[in-house]
Formats: C-alpha cells, sequence, structure tokens
C-alpha cells in the first residue's frame, strides 16, 4: 500500500496555559499543504522503518513507536515494513512526523480491516503525540486541548504558501521551545476565535490575524531567521513562524514566482491513501 502523508502549517497557536499534569493547554488553527511524504507499507515477518533522510534511528522515529502501540493497544500480531521518501523537512516544525504516523495508523486499520472509528483512531493517536489528531481529519482545523480536540473548518480562502526552511537545528527542539515559554506568552483563545470566524464567514485572512506563541522567542534567538522574516514580510505583506519552528511561512491569494521560497498550496486533507 502507498500512503502520501501532508504536511501541516499553524496559521494560529496559543498557549492558554498549563494543565495540572504539566502539559500545555493548546488552542489554534492547522492547515495541510500540498508538500508530501511518499510512504509504503507492506505486511512483513518483523516492523521495520525505513528513512530516506537517516538523522533518525528507527527506535526513535515516532512511526516505529505508533506501529508498536498500535499493535499493543489492539492486540495486533501483524508486522510491517514501512518505507519513507522522506521530503517533509525533519525538525522544521510542519509535522511530518506525526503526519507519517497518523497516516501509517488509518493504513494499518485498512489492511488489516480491523474497521476502527476515525475518531477512535484520533484519541489513541493523542497518546503519541499533539500534532497526530489533527491529520486524521485534515484540511483546515480548529485546535483544543492537548490537541486530541480537533473541529473541522471550511477551508481557507488564502491558497498559496511560501515556505522558508531555515534549517536551523535544534536539540530536543520542541521540549526546548515550550520550556522557554512562561505566563507572560499565555493568551486567552481570542485570537483564535477571530481567525476561526474569518474562516467560517469565508473571508481572506489579514497579516494581523497570524500568531505563533513561539514567534518571539524564536526571532530573538536567531537573527539570521529574523532578517529572512522581516524580508517576507516586505515581499508578501505578512510572514509567521509555524510550529515550534524554525521554518517561516507567508500566505497569499495570489500565485507569486520567487525562486528563493518554495511554493505550495492548502489542501482539505491530512493523508491519501493509495490502495
Amino acid at each position: 500500500m502507498k500512503i502520501y502523508s501532508y504536511a501541516k502549517i499553524n496559521l494560529i497557536i496559543e498557549i492558554l496555559g498549563k494543565f495540572e499534569n504539566g502539559y500545555h493547554n493548546l488552542k489554534g488553527i492547522y492547515q495541510n499543504i500540498n508538500l508530501k511524504d511518499e510512504i509504503n507499507i507492506n505486511e512483513s515477518d518483523h516492523d521495520s522503518v525505513l528513512l530516506s533522510d537517516s538523522s533518525i534511528s528507527e527506535k526513535n522515529n515516532i512511526v516505529y513507536k505508533a506501529i508498536k502501540s498500535f499493535k499493543s493497544t489492539y492486540n495486533l500480531s501483524s508486522s510491517f515494513e514501512i518505507i519513507i521518501n522522506k521530503k517533509i523537512p525533519i525538525s522544521s516544525g510542519l509535522g511530518g512526523g506525526s503526519s507519517n504516523a497518523s497516516s501509517v495508523i488509518m493504513a494499518i486499520n485498512n489492511i488489516l480491516k480491523l474497521n476502527i472509528p476515525l475518531e477512535e483512531l484520533s484519541l489513541f493517536s493523542s497518546k503519541l503525540g499533539s500534532d497526530l489528531p489533527f491529520f486524521f481529519k485534515g484540511g483546515t482545523c480548529l485546535i483544543k486541548g492537548y490537541g486530541e480536540n480537533v473541529y473541522k473548518l471550511n477551508d481557507v480562502r488564502n491558497r498559496y504558501l511560501y515556505l522558508y526552511d531555515s534549517k536551523i537545528s535544534i536539540d530536543n527542539k520542541t521540549q526546548s521551545m515550550f520550556n522557554s515559554l512562561d505566563s507572560s506568552d499565555f493568551t486567552d483563545g481570542k485570537l483564535t476565535e477571530k481567525i476561526k470566524g474569518k474562516i467560517q464567514s469565508n473571508e481572506y485572512l489579514d497579516p494581523e490575524d497570524f500568531f505563533n506563541c513561539f514567534q518571539v522567542k524564536a526571532l530573538n534567538k536567531f537573527p539570521n531567521l529574523r532578517k529572512k522574516y522581516y524580508q517576507m514580510v516586505e515581499i508578501f505583506g505578512n510572514c509567521f513562524l509555524t510550529g515550534a519552528g524554525m521554518t517561516l511561512i507567508s500566505m497569499s491569494d495570489q500565485n507569486i514566482n520567487y525562486d528563493e521560497f518554495q511554493r505550495f498550496s492548502t489542501i482539505n486533507k491530512g493523508f491519501d491513501i493509495d490502495n
């Protein structure tokens, strides 16, 4: 079976506070784009995950962890060979690993004809990572809580995206960026509600609509990233960080040719499965 696993961006991501267990209370709007990894999955005599990018070991790959957890949770004996041709940059804030894991879980559900409902798969996947549940609905979605509460929205009208991969590498990036936040970085969720209202009314989003709770800290920490941010604002009229970084995104309703930036489009799904 062949799967196409799509990247996501965060149009907005707010932290409302912390839960008693120390995890952050998220609220935001996620959007899939047509940047994708190709995954081939076959039944095998043992589980294996092979990446075209060798920077992540098999045992540390979220796809491998997802397979083992899925088999244990649902008492499955089948094993699978997973071959991933990476196009989504690793640790870029584009959700590539989470997208891969969600897609593989769905594929195994199909291959073994388990008929586990999407909502149940989404809830299971939330234990592996906060981004995973989003990909089961995909497109444009409102996200709440740990990331397990996902609500489908209308398609965003701003169609084109211009992506700059800074290739900045940080050890334990997501944990490090979350640890850098304090109460002054928390917001009340009204920014997300404003964008949600505009999307549901089929309005175009404006430069001031985009927000990322990590952006100020990332731009202050990396001067070259800040320089590129201002360049993109000048060219496109807007720019924002996606995820915990370090990819910059500009959105437009116009198809503009710029060789310096990768151009993608918004889409209304999280993955494709080619039977």
